[in-house]
């Protein structure tokens, strides 16, 4: 699957969190010119040589001040020192930076010296053209994450522009006559409780969220009727408007799972699987080629925690290649101890929402007790995903497994 083919320009305030559909190339050398990076005196290193003056306390005349952005211009001989500030360029002759904590400064009508007995070597506390980067380095490459310091990069070379792909749109539907939006004028009334049999559609919003954190613009399709025809005609409604919809309930093979008869209404080769996983057994996967593009649509199981760990496990992959980007530090995977003992599932290979923490030099993994697929509030604290590998009984408290982070 190649990233989306749209891109445009955006401006560095707009930039934040897109992906870079080319790379960035520095127009000229930071720092342009050699700085100092300490607060002190520009001196020359050769002034230090002699251990038995510097012993007995070197002085060196003062014959100027730079601060940062000055373009007075000095030079630096034997004997000879300038006061400099951080940031500001180095003075001709000059080859070090003698911090001002480590002298004695003296200033009268007459005379302004300093007194040292600190060595110094050629090249301390300066900061040479292009220790950053050099004119024509590559800054930003194509796939990059613009997170803020590659804004910072962007800017500290002067540019305003950067091409990114276009954000892909995603549609999400959710499915199940029991649901009940929370922004219905009903939901928001004072006191208000889900009436008998009813539930409140959190999957749509969780997964908006998630598409928000991953790249996406999510473009909610709200709740479909409970029949073939209902799902199909709002799935048909998504690929007008995305290249992916994401459904969540009706992707088993229950009786009233009609997630796959809705697929095929609409158009749609269906492919039904059931996931070596836990949560997030059911799974459908539909594709039509549509208009010369490639439509998909990923059902996802109805509970909560299923919905979100298959998003992570299956579709955020396809989001960041569609998005074009490289790399993404979510991709991770870490060692770390569980902190409580683990029932193992027979069959399947177990995402427990979990939260990584270093305790004395240990990396640890805290696993809630409340673990079940309907059960969302465990997922509040997690920043990873614990792999609990499938078996018989229980792993033990302290055992090490592998860890996702999200």
């Amino acid at each position: 699957m190649a990233p989306i083919a749209e891109t445009e320009k955006v401006t560095l305030m707009e930039a934040f969190e897109r992906i870079a559909a080319g790379d960035a190339t520095a127009g000229f050398c930071v720092p342009p010119f050699d700085t100092s990076a300490m607060d002190g005196f520009a001196v020359k290193s050769a002034d230090f040589s002699d251990a038995a003056s510097l012993k007995n306390g070197l002085k060196l005349d003062i014959i100027g001040e730079l601060a940062a952005g000055a373009t007075l211009k000095f030079h630096v001989t034997s004997g000879k020192a300038v006061k400099i500030m951080t940031g500001a360029p180095l003075p001709e002759g000059a080859d070090a930076i003698l911090m001002k904590e480590l002298c004695e400064e003296t200033k009268t009508e007459n005379e302004w010296h300093l007194k040292t007995v600190s060595p110094i070597r050629a090249g301390q506390h300066v900061r040479t053209v292009g220790t950053d980067f050099k004119k024509g380095d590559v800054i930003i490459p194509r796939g990059s994450f613009l997170n803020p310091a590659a804004i910072g990069l962007l800017a500290s070379a002067a540019i305003a522009e950067i091409l990114v792909y276009k954000t892909p749109v995603v549609a999400v539907l959710s499915t199940g006559d029991e649901l009940i939006d929370p922004l219905e004028p009903a939901a928001r009334e004072k006191g208000f409780v889900p009436g008998p049999g009813k539930i409140m559609n959190s999957n749509l919003y969780l997964l908006a969220s998630l598409l928000r954190s991953s790249g996406a613009r999510p473009h909610l399709l709200g709740m479909a009727k409970d029949t073939p025809e209902g799902i199909s005609r709002k799935i048909l409604e998504g690929s007008g408007a995305a290249d992916i919809i994401i459904t969540t309930g009706g992707a088993s093979v229950g009786s009233y799972d009609y997630i796959p008869e809705a697929l095929k209404l609409a158009g749609f080769e269906v492919n039904i699987w059931k996931m070596n996983m836990k949560p997030g057994r059911p799974f459908i996967f539909g594709i039509k080629n549509e208009n010369q593009r490639m439509k998909m649509v990923f059902g996802l199981p109805g509970n909560p925690a299923s919905s979100m760990v298959s998003f992570l496990k299956i579709i955020r992959p396809v989001i960041y290649k569609l998005c074009g980007r490289a790399a993404p530090l979510e991709t991770l995977r870490v060692k770390g101890a569980i902190n409580s003992e683990v029932r193992l599932d027979p069959e399947r290979l177990t995402f427990l929402r979990a939260r990584i923490y270093e305790d004395g030099g240990r990396t640890m993994i805290d696993v809630p007790k409340k673990q079940d697929s309907n059960i969302l509030s465990s997922a509040l604290r997690l920043n990873c995903l614990a792999e609990i590998p499938s078996g018989k009984g229980t792993l033990p408290e302290g055992s090490e497994v592998f860890a996702q982070i999200i």
